[in-house]
């Protein structure tokens, strides 16, 4: 086949191709298009049932359940408030200004006027705490919620809050009967009046209460420099002091001697620790701290204790001691944070022996170990703990107390017998 007849039957084929694609389409043009099948409905979702109720029952049981594992979380105070109740001789007035009170202050420490502390002393006098703060004390408060007093020294204001552990102090003048009389009559709260300052209780229905805000820094010094206050004031006018927390009345020479020393050591002094009837066990006796609070800490209570005296001396050393601890555990945080206690809390026989501030000789036991880990727990309410504060009781880890076979009152004896030894009998 010459070139020119296979370039003709090339050109044929492509006319016969093209017709017959062009014929294709315009059949499939003219076939007409049926109309797309009516879409069926979708099935509608089945509605869940919602879930039932809870029964009564089941959310008391919640609750419990919840209750329970609160308990175990022991938290400290991001923000401590605490005073002194000063019972001047004579009939009742108006509180001494802020002004009466730093004078006093000058003449107290005339020698150490110039030191640092004594200056944030008299700044803190001049600073009544921020509203906000001063609302801490709200309706059925132990005693009547300070007016929102506005600082005559702004410098010395800014002064204290730039310190972020200082917030303020209050001075509230309250009425004769904010002390139970039966308090003033309680020979073992009122041990350390003299005899004349005792006879002098009917006299004094002059009550001013000197309350700082704080927080548990810089060796808890906002509970040193109220202190420190409190002594002026007590040494120069002859007031006796009582303590709301513990309850006790002391007078001015008892309430310098057991004040709180910078490096912590006397935490005994600030510290009672007052037996009761252990509830649960009948022919055993409890130990409760009081005056944790002070340092922003819940109290502390050790119970299924034997009843002869040197077991309840040993078990007061070890309570000290572990306040000692909290104390140190507590510490602001300055992130901002609130501070929780761990889960599992060491005490050392050291810890009991500096919170005594080498004032007492503690029995050792040379073959013990000298240390215990333990868990707090807080317990219900009762009638004659501290108004709205918390008792903590002084349990095994949980490891162990979380078992069935956990025997309290074995593990009570053993943890003091390891820190301590066992008392003489």
């Amino acid at each position: 086949m010459t070139q020119g007849t296979l370039f003709k039957g090339t050109c044929l084929w492509g006319h016969v191709l093209t017709c017959a694609l062009a014929c294709g389409r315009t059949a499939e043009q003219a076939q007409p298009k049926q109309a797309p099948a009516p879409a069926e409905p979708a099935p509608a979702p089945e509605k869940e049932a919602p879930p039932p109720e809870p029964s009564p029952t089941e959310l008391a049981a919640e609750e419990a359940r919840r209750a329970e594992a609160a308990a175990h979380r022991v938290v400290f105070a991001d923000r401590i408030t605490f005073g002194y109740v000063l019972l001047l001789p004579g009939p009742p007035g108006p509180a001494p200004t802020r002004e009466e009170l730093q004078a006093i202050v000058r003449r107290m420490f005339a020698e150490s006027v110039g030191d640092s502390e004594v200056e944030l002393l008299l700044d803190l006098v001049a600073t009544p705490p921020r509203a906000d703060l001063s609302a801490l004390h709200g309706p059925g408060a132990a005693v009547p919620k300070a007016s929102d007093e506005q600082p005559s020294d702004p410098e010395a204001a800014a002064r204290v809050w730039a310190t972020s552990d200082l917030l303020g102090l209050e001075i509230v003048a309250l009425p004769a009967e904010a002390i139970e009389p039966k308090l003033l009559l309680d020979p073992e709260l009122t041990r350390a009046l003299e005899p004349e300052e005792r006879a002098s209780l009917p006299e004094r229905t002059q009550l001013v209460m000197l309350r700082a805000l704080y927080r548990n820094q810089n060796g808890v010094r906002g509970l040193r420099l109220l202190q420190a206050l409190v002594r002026a004031v007590a040494a120069e006018t002859g007031a006796l002091v009582h303590d709301p927390d513990t309850l006790e009345t002391v007078g001015p020479a008892a309430f310098a001697a057991r004040r709180l020393q910078a490096s912590l050591g006397n935490i005994a002094d600030q510290v009672a620790v007052v037996p009761f009837i252990d509830p649960h066990q009948p022919d055993a006796v409890r130990l409760t701290t009081r005056g944790m609070r002070r340092f922003g800490s819940v109290d502390l209570e050790l119970d299924g204790l034997s009843r002869d005296l040197p077991a309840l001396q040993q078990a007061t050393y070890f309570l000290h001691g572990l306040g000692l601890v909290m104390v140190r555990l507590g510490e602001f945080d300055r992130s901002g944070f609130a501070v929780e206690a761990p889960e599992v809390i060491g005490l050392h026989y050291r810890d009991c022996v500096d919170a005594y501030a080498g004032q007492v000789a503690l029995p050792r036991c040379s073959a013990c170990p000298e240390e215990v880990e333990i868990h707090l727990v807080e317990r219900p309410e009762e009638p004659h703990d501290p108004p709205g504060h918390v008792v903590a009781r002084i349990v095994a880890p949980r490891a162990i107390s979380g078992r069935a076979d956990y025997d309290h009152i074995a593990w009570i004896r053993a943890a003091l017998d390891r820190v301590l030894g066992r008392p003489a009998a």
